[in-house]
Formats: C-alpha cells, structure tokens, sequence
C-alpha cells in the first residue's frame, strides 16, 4: 500500500518495488515491496465508488498488476499535444505512471471507456487517461482540498490497482 499525504508530501509507490516521497524541492527515496505483472497487461475498465470516509479509483488490467508509480502534482496534461487537463474543483492531482497501455499490439482499445471523466462525489473530482503511448499510460486523477491522503494498493483476481482518496 502506498500513501500520499496531502496537499505538500507524497509517499510514490513502484510495482517494481520502489517508494519515493515526494516533496516540493525535495525527493526521498524509499524502500518498498510490490508486484510486477509477468508479460504484456492491458487497462480494460476504471470504475469509481463512492464510501463513508473515501473515494475510490479503480484501474482493472488484463493480466497481472503492471509496474506503476504515482506522483502528485498541481497540474494534469495530455502528453500527445501538452493540453491542460482539469476537473472543477480539484485542490490537487494524482497521476499514475503505468507500465501497460489501453489498446493491443494491432491498435485494438482495451479500454474503450470515456477518457475524461468528472465525479460529483465528495473528495473525488474525476480522472482521465493523460497518455497511452509506447507502453506508457498515465492516469490523473483530481481531489478536493478535503482530502487527507490518497492511498494506492494493488489487489488480484482481478488485476487491478486501487486508488483510495480519504477525505
């Protein structure tokens, strides 16, 4: 599990098994365990939900967990064309930096989901797909100055990664 205090200091966790805070000038790096998934893994849904003290995220992939990273940041864009990404709202941002994609080797989506969502939940303001290129996904995602901390986890069957925003 990993955990990202807000709005100045971010715990960043790798499924290769990396950890860093991240602070406005500073980096720390951090032991950590995760797992990695074992050949090529696809996105293939996000869902959100909504629950008494927390948002939640939820990024399902095809086969096994991918290697990811998550940092904060006072700011989304796409990474194709540089355009701001925004939701109403947002106090912050999360992105996740995956090691997958959401379309197949032939060009196929395996995501075929909205690429920008806005959320009218509590602390949640919505996510969006910001780059899926050459095996680089990056996810945003968007919370209200309410929250607490943002904590990601991986779970299996399914494969997916989990990002709680606690209010």
């Amino acid at each position: 599990m990993a955990v990202v205090s807000v709005p100045r200091r971010h715990l960043v966790r790798s499924a290769l098994g990396v950890a860093a805070v991240v602070g406005i000038a500073a980096t720390t790096v951090l032991s950590g365990t995760a797992q990695a998934a074992a050949g090529t893994t696809y996105l293939t849904n996000i869902r959100t939900g909504q629950h008494a003290t927390y948002d939640r995220v939820v990024l399902d992939f095809s086969a096994g967990v991918p290697a990811y990273g998550v940092t904060g940041t006072s700011s989304l864009e796409q990474c194709a064309s540089g355009k701001p990404v925004s939701f109403p709202n947002s106090a912050e941002y999360v992105e996740l930096d995956i090691t997958s994609a959401a379309h197949d080797d032939n060009g196929n989506a395996t995501y075929t989901g909205p690429r920008t969502v806005v959320t009218n939940m509590p602390s949640l303001t919505g996510y969006a797909v910001t780059c899926d290129f050459e095996g680089k996904l990056k996810v945003g995602i968007g919370y209200k100055s309410n929250v607490q901390h943002v904590v990601t986890s991986v779970l299996t069957n399914p494969s997916r990664i989990v990002i709680d925003v606690k209010r």
